[in-house]
């Protein structure tokens, strides 16, 4: 028998996502990272503010609720769900339910009521539901009511700035047109409930000892609003529409984010059983047939039964063209049966289906950071102290030096703090983020770490696993012949055992009934099977002959082995993809090497390295790609690995970038840090990569030059050609930050 040393499994760190309400600028983000992080047990923590999302690395045994108290106590809030269930259980047994349902992934707080058997259970909507919930606790329950809302979340934030600003709009000309006690009257709905959130905000922060944008639009619009009570001036009416053009600013910029995040959701689909009963798809189980027709969606991964029709996989994809699928094809919930009529068995649950695993992949790479974010965080950190310093010097020399009166040094003063804007730097890096993700997502890129945007500019070695990725992994005998009768048979069973791309080739030869008594396959490498008491090898010439008496001088691509002597050889052949030989001229033309590394120990992965003018490492096993992979590393490359993202997964984790080629099936099990559904659209992710990094580069030379030429103006610094009174200020800043969010979204 053949025995090869297993791969040690890894240990790796829990991660939990949270959804943060409350944040406006980079110094929100910054307070909320270090809030996270002062947990015990907390490894790291990485808050986006585009998204208004946190994901944190869990090292140790950390309750949700330790987080969830950390974020409310730096004065922000996490968006968290709650459902309310009756259980018919004796008051004695409750305390036992409360602590099973408070060991549950995703609970943040159970608060119970004995005598009613009534239990209400606090979770994170990120990372669990009701139903999974339940069902790991193990309690029979009924549901009183269950609040959950995906969208409410989402929208919460620009609802509730909608109505400040209505407010604003509906009083600020009123402030100007009325006397002076009735102005002010009129001001106070607008300075106290329209600016309440900045005041709120600048109260939270200074309470923490950190200053972010509310301090400035709270201390800006203060200064105004008494000033123009004592000085008997309009500056309470400035006031007013200084909080309604930040306003105006903050609203669109929290639809625009709303929007971008509530695109990336897909909701479940209508299904329809065989039975003739209509359902969600999140209702399905595995085992359920549905019935798919003309013009419908499909609603869950699985396995078609019966008929036959075109289904476009666009949603999945990113190619619009239909693929036929026929009995016994797999199908995944999104596509829609463009004609036809299918009958399809539910394989996996809505929740566990390819396209919500892709949607929780793109969720999670919205997080990641960029090195110039580092740049970012530092100015951010003394950004609003300086400002704030600047508008008191503008304030003694536009008063003491300058001889300007107390309104005139007040106006210039006020201008400094209602145009510097902290917002666009905090939004520069996330929003470009976001919708470069997004955007590789439509082309069927589907990234999970938005690092990588960055990281494979900087590639200069990709190494290609070969079958199924610079190959179709669709092999055939070319050739056969045998040393033993019937030894090409026994290889057929032993591989029809077996999934690999090569092990298929074998499958169409007319196998023989044969009893597998036993079965073990060594990836990269080949298998062993005992069948009707033989022992049968298959595999390359290399692991073969070391476990065999090979004593024939023939010599074929795949050698067989029946009870330790040759017993036959096989030529295979598989046909180059399409765009291999565009996809590597055009890493080629980037000054990128390109190495093919194969498993295959035959002469035609030469003939492949020929073709395609690359060098070829061959006969190696998932540890020697590894160990290619480490080397060059070691050497000072940057390397990215394409090929299977499950059999090279260890080769995948040890580059700086792994590109898994998409099976279509379970991306949970992927290693990439990327997954293609097909070897072109490597170029996709460099443009997409090139074009995501550029847009960060310019939304941040925006942000600092927006500042850099927008605080000397309102200073006075070139008064009286040019100056800009409080509240055009405060509406140039507004805009600020909307303007960073549109550029990221214009695709140039």
């Amino acid at each position: 028998m053949v025995t090869e040393k297993k791969e040690e499994l890894r240990i790796t760190d829990k991660e939990e996502q949270l959804k943060i309400i409350g944040m406006h600028c980079a110094t929100c983000v910054m307070s909320v990272s270090k809030s996270l992080k002062s947990v015990s047990g907390v490894k790291d923590a990485e808050v986006n503010l585009a998204t208004g999302s946190a994901k944190v690395i869990l090292s140790g045994n950390v309750r949700l609720k330790e987080l969830v108290k950390a974020v409310r106590k730096a004065g922000y809030d996490v968006a968290t769900e709650k459902f309310t269930i009756k259980l018919n259980v004796n008051p004695e047994e409750m305390p036992k339910i409360k602590r099973k349902f408070e060991n549950v992934k995703g609970v943040v707080d159970v608060k119970s009521n004995l005598g009613l058997g009534i239990v209400s259970v606090e979770y994170n909507p990120e990372s669990t539901t009701p139903g999974e919930i339940l069902k790991e606790a193990g309690v029979k329950w009924e549901i009183i009511n269950e609040q959950r809302s995906e969208r409410s979340i989402l929208y919460k934030d620009f609802y509730d700035l909608l109505k400040r600003l209505v407010i604003g709009i509906t009083f600020t000309p009123l402030t100007y047109l009325f006397p002076f006690f009735l102005g002010i009257l009129l001001s106070i709905p607008i300075q106290f409930y329209s600016g309440l959130r900045f005041h709120k905000g600048a109260y939270r922060a200074l309470k923490n000892r950190t200053t972010n944008m509310d301090v400035l639009v709270s201390l800006a619009s203060n200064i105004l609003w008494f000033s123009g009570i004592f000085l008997h001036s309009t500056f309470y009416a400035d006031a007013s529409l200084l909080i309604t053009f930040i306003l105006v600013g903050k609203t669109l910029e929290a639809y625009i984010k709303a929007k971008m995040s509530s695109e990336i959701r897909i909701e479940p689909y209508k299904a329809t059983l065989k039975d003739g009963r209509v359902v969600n798809s999140n209702e399905l189980k595995v085992g359920d047939i549905v019935i798919v027709r003309t013009g419908e969606r499909i609603p869950a991964d699985g396995i078609i039964e019966s008929g036959e029709g075109e289904v476009n996989e666009a949603i999945i994809t990113g190619e619009q063209k239909p693929v036929l699928k026929r009995k016994g094809d797999n199908v995944l919930a999104g596509g829609i049966l463009v004609n036809g009529y299918l009958e399809i068995y539910v394989t996996r649950n809505w929740d566990r289906s390819y396209i919500i695993q892709v949607i929780e992949s793109v969720r999670g790479a919205y997080n990641a950071r960029v090195s110039i974010q580092n740049l970012v965080d530092k100015v951010s950190s003394v950004f609003v102290p300086i400002v704030i310093t600047l508008s008191a010097l503008t304030f003694l020399v536009w008063k003491f030096v300058l001889g300007y009166n107390l309104y005139s040094s007040l106006f210039f003063s006020v201008a400094v703090l209602a145009a510097a804007c902290p917002c666009a730097l905090g939004l520069a890096s996330p929003m470009a983020m976001l919708v470069s993700v997004r955007r590789a997502l439509k082309r069927g890129i589907i990234i999970r770490d938005g690092s990588i945007l960055e990281e494979i500019r900087n590639v200069n070695v990709a190494v290609l696993d070969k079958t199924g990725t610079v190959t179709e992994g669709e092999y055939v005998i070319v050739s056969k012949k045998e040393f033993i009768n019937g030894a090409l048979d026994l290889a057929a069973i032993a591989e029809s055992r077996s999934i690999h791309p090569i092990a298929k080739a074998f499958h169409k030869m007319n196998m023989k009934d044969g009893k597998v008594e036993q079965f073990e396959e060594f990836p990269g490498r080949g298998i062993y099977a005992r069948i009707n008491g033989n022992d049968v090898i298959v595999g390359s010439k290399d692991f073969v002959k070391s476990n065999c008496d090979w004593n024939v001088e023939d010599e074929g691509d795949i050698l067989v082995c029946i009870n330790g002597r040759a017993g036959g050889i096989v030529n295979i052949r598989d046909k180059l993809r399409d765009d291999a030989k565009r996809v590597i001229n055009y890493m080629k033309e980037r000054g990128i090497m390109v190495i093919i590394a194969t498993g295959d120990s035959s002469n035609y992965a030469d003939e492949i390295g020929k073709e395609l003018g690359i060098e070829v490492r061959k006969g190696l096993t998932p540890d020697n790609k590894a160990e290619l992979v480490k080397e060059l590393r070691e050497n000072g490359n940057k390397v990215i690995f394409i090929g299977d993202g499950i059999n090279d997964a260890i080769a995948m984790r040890e580059a700086d970038v792994g590109i898994a080629i998409s099976s279509g099936t379970d991306l949970a099990k992927s290693a990439g840090k990327v997954v293609i559904n097909s070897l072109g659209d490597v170029i996709g992710l460099f443009e997409q990569a090139k074009l995501g990094v550029r847009k960060i580069k310019e939304n941040l030379a925006w942000a600092f030059g927006y500042n850099t030429v927008i605080i000397p103006i309102a200073a006075g610094l070139f008064y009286p050609t040019i100056y800009l009174p409080p509240e055009y200020a405060a509406l140039a800043m507004g805009f600020s930050s909307v303007i960073v969010s549109l550029w990221s979204l214009v695709p140039i």
